[in-house]
């Protein structure tokens, strides 16, 4: 699945000098022969307030509000161009912004979307925008979190599956999730690593004091077997070593970057669900939980024949310009 032919980049900041999410771009599209659009979506309330202009100094302001993005987008092409990667630059006045960037990628029938991350404090902690939730529960096709500039040699690619399908996930899914870790980690002569968490359930006493209660040995040994039978019939066809398969007792959002500062993991690849009964869409509950823990960079993979909700031109534009 991972052999993309059509890199998308969304960049909020087209005035940055570094662009981890372009070198990373500029990375895979060697190894994989795709082209790279540098995309960037800006909107002004103020200039688009017709009342305050001329439909002819509106539609200038715009313009040239627009050339500036791109000549600045071309500035962070030349790099990639120079390392002869095909490259284009694209520049849309609209609104909002991950709508922009998920028509950008419907339009352009991109297959993998970057989106660079943002740290500040002396921890550097990641720091996700409304923009990039947005684009990562919205995108159709697959979403790459850049949150490092370490490249990808011969990397450790962690797929974190769910062989007993929990939280209504589907079934095909973590076949996907396998799929693109093992063509990412062979694109960069890596390894695939697996790994499953689950908790085991302890039944609650009713009554006046309410307290949980041991799960009984048998069962809670029973148990752990399925999920074990499970998880190997799910990733025999990868031939993973012993050394490469986890399966863990506790929580995922507490294991799951533990597990990874441990293999020492370039790239986690996890799933994305909707959530059934809610018109808005989100990503796993333990994905939103866990991508801030996570010092690796995140694929996050949509089930296969999910439709995007955003439509495919903007309700309300101020000004139609001409392809730039």
């Amino acid at each position: 699945m991972f052999k993309s032919k059509h890199i998308l980049v969304a960049l909020a900041d087209t005035a940055s000098k570094s662009a981890p999410a372009i070198a990373r771009a500029g990375e895979i599209a060697a190894k994989t022969g795709a082209k790279v659009t540098l995309f960037h979506s800006l909107y002004s309330p103020y200039l688009a307030g017709e009342q305050f202009y001329s439909p002819v100094e509106l539609q200038r302001d715009i313009e040239v509000a627009v050339n500036a993005r791109k000549e600045a987008l071309e500035k962070l092409a030349k790099p990639l161009r120079d390392a002869g990667i095909p490259v284009h630059v694209r520049c849309r006045w609209d609104y909002p912004v991950h709508d922009s960037i998920v028509r950008e990628a419907v339009r352009e029938k991109v297959d993998l979307v970057l989106i660079g991350s943002h740290r500040h404090g002396i921890a550097a902690r990641l720091i996700l925008t409304n923009t990039d939730w947005q684009v990562i529960r919205l995108c159709p096709c697959p979403v790459l979190l850049v949150k490092t500039t370490r490249r990808y040699e011969r990397p450790r690619v962690l797929a974190a599956i769910d062989p007993l399908h929990g939280h209504a996930k589907p079934v095909a899914l973590d076949a996907l999730l396998l799929s693109a870790g093992a063509d990412l980690a062979a694109a960069f002569g890596g390894k695939l690593h697996a790994a499953h968490f689950y908790s085991l359930g302890t039944p609650l006493s009713t009554g006046f004091m309410i307290e949980p209660l041991p799960l009984p040995v048998e069962i809670a040994e029973q148990h752990a077997g399925d999920i074990g039978k499970a998880f190997d019939v799910l990733v025999a066809p990868y031939g993973l070593t012993a050394g490469r398969k986890h399966v863990r007792n506790g929580l995922p959002v507490d294991e799951l970057p533990v597990l990874a500062d441990e293999i020492d993991a370039c790239v986690v690849v996890m799933g994305a669900v909707s959530r059934t009964g809610l018109k808005r869409l989100f990503i796993g509950h333990t994905a939103e939980r866990v991508l801030d823990s996570l010092k690796s960079d995140v694929l996050i993979i949509k089930p296969e024949g999910f439709k995007t909700p955003v439509p495919r031109r903007a309700a309300n534009r101020p000004v139609l310009l001409p392809p730039l």
